[in-house]
């Protein structure tokens, strides 16, 4: 296992063999090339570094001069407004990843609010897309887009919430969407007016309607993407394929009508090979260009959908950890109760006149106050504290926030602790009934000196052994003072440090005025 810190000793110590790293650098600088040589893109990169960096810290640059009150309100007004507008369209606001039906809820709702925005732009762009418009058929688009946003409304909101109602909300906005779309493109096509090089004012609106035609091409592809929000690589590589016909359909019929020029193939052929030769190359620049739209678009959704499932996996296992986590801390509380309470059965008086001679042996080997009282609190720890470590009230929740686990992780510390002192009690008792016992032999006492080696554990290990000889057990009377102090001296002096136990015999009148004044207090 390596070492996590080195020794002075480390530090002078030669090795037989030249690092990896070492070996690898002089064998680039023999073939001439040098990795801390710092080339041109690597300049480049750090001027460019540099200003973004010189950017960021201009902009969050706090002003010197106080807001004014005015300043503050719209200030306010902007964060509550952006919020409002982040938690209507972010996909992830309260949704439980593992709940596909609340998942799929979510995108719903999301993406139901963007069908809204998005059936007002279509209405704008049939309004302005003709000089003369047909309000009858404007109105029958309105009336089929207000129809399908509350069937849209009444399947994703209706109780009880089933995943199969919102797949089927899902494909109804997906259809209705692209179809809404398609249809919105074909009205401005068909509707705009043809160019008239013979008048000014024909030229000019014609091109204005020629423009937001175009525009509208473009609704097709943005309709797509609302599609890909759903992040279903499925539903996606479906719908395409009936994309890329009625695309097709519609490049050789609205957009060039090649019907009017197929009287027999030759002819179509004259047109779209010898005398428009253009036609053809702008059909299959579109094709091609839907498809790689098509082929980038399913690549985001298969990228996102494949890390939705790793997150998944990630948290289903994060929730199984969960579940064990609690049950093996609840497990190991209730032994900690149950050892601290019944096997070892120590008393509030025990333990708090260990901790009164543990902080007075502290005290006179010079430690400072705040070593003392940390001595103190840890010697009685063990019967103070034991009630702060039931998670209860947590063993029900199905999911835990990060305050929740803060909190168990915090009560995992202190049993921690709790364990390491009991271990400190456990191992005073095993220490004077196995010298009463004659039981001791090399090996025990190894075992019993790597346990808890500090300064501070042997400071407790010896109150608590003094305790321990003061006190009637099944296998021993109890012990006077002298007694006691007479086989630290003797019996045990190898588990301590020589200063500790000299410090303890010198001051050994003292420690016995404590035992007996918190004997009395405690009777």
């Amino acid at each position: 296992m390596p070492k996590k810190e080195k020794s002075l000793d480390d530090f002078f110590k030669t090795s037989d063999q030249e690092p990896e790293e070492l070996k690898a650098y002089v064998d680039n600088l023999k073939q001439g090339y040098d990795p801390n040589k710092v080339t041109r893109l690597d300049k480049i990169a750090l001027f460019f570094r540099n200003a973004v960096e010189r950017i960021k810290s201009y902009s969050t640059k706090d002003t010197d001069k106080p807001a004014s009150q005015f300043r503050k309100r719209l200030r306010i007004i902007y964060k509550r407004l952006f919020k409002m507008i982040t938690d209507r369209f972010n996909f992830e606001s309260g949704v439980d990843i593992l709940d596909e039906t609340s998942v799929l809820y979510r995108r719903n709702r999301v993406i139901k609010n963007i069908i809204k925005l998005t059936n007002v732009v279509f209405l704008v762009f049939t309004l302005l897309g003709n000089q003369n418009p047909n309000y009858i058929v404007i109105f029958g688009f309105g009336v089929v887009m207000f129809s399908i946003n509350m069937t849209l409304r009444r399947i994703i909101k209706e109780e009880p919430r089933t995943l199969i109602k919102q797949q089927m909300a899902m494909y109804i906005a997906s259809v209705y969407i692209l179809l809404a779309s398609f249809a919105v493109y074909i009205k401005l096509r068909v509707g705009a007016r043809a160019i008239d090089m013979e008048s000014e004012l024909l030229v000019r609106t014609s091109f204005v309607d020629f423009s937001i035609t175009q525009a509208g091409y473009v609704l097709i592809y943005f309709a797509l993407v609302v599609i890909a929000l759903y992040q279903d690589a499925t539903l996606l590589r479906i719908l395409f394929k009936w994309v890329l016909v009625l695309m097709t359909v519609i490049h050789v019929t609205i957009m060039h009508p090649l019907y009017l020029y197929a009287d027999s193939i030759e002819s179509l052929y004259e047109y779209l090979v010898v005398t428009n030769y253009n036609v053809s190359i702008d059909i299959i620049l579109r094709t091609m260009l839907l498809i790689i739209f098509n082929i980038a678009l399913y690549s985001s959704v298969a990228i996102g959908e494949m890390m939705n499932n790793k997150r998944k996996e990630e948290l289903i296992k994060r929730r199984d950890m969960e579940y064990d986590f609690k049950a093996v801390v609840g497990d190991v509380f209730d032994v900690i109760s149950v050892f601290n309470n019944q096997s070892f059965a120590q008393d509030q008086s025990s333990s708090h006149r260990v901790a009164e001679i543990a902080s007075r042996l502290g005290n006179v080997l010079g430690l400072s106050p705040n070593v003392c009282t940390e001595i103190y609190e840890y010697s009685k720890i063990h019967v103070d504290r034991t009630h702060d470590l039931s998670i209860l009230e947590y063993e029900n929740k199905e999911v835990l926030n990060e305050r929740d686990y803060q909190i168990i992780r915090d009560k995992t510390i202190l049993g921690s602790v709790i364990i390491k002192r009991l271990q400190l009690s456990q191992k005073s008792e095993d220490i004077v009934r196995a010298h009463f016992e004659k039981t001791v032999d090399k090996s025990f006492t190894e075992r019993m000196k790597r346990i808890q080696r500090t300064q501070e554990g042997q400071i407790i290990l010896l109150a608590e052994m003094y305790e321990v000889l003061r006190q009637p057990r099944n296998y021993k009377t109890e012990l006077t003072h002298k007694r006691a102090v007479e086989l630290m001296q003797i019996e045990f002096k190898e588990y301590f440090e020589p200063y500790i136990l000299e410090r303890f015999v010198k001051y050994s009148s003292e420690f016995e005025d404590y035992y007996q004044r918190f004997k009395l207090k405690h009777a």
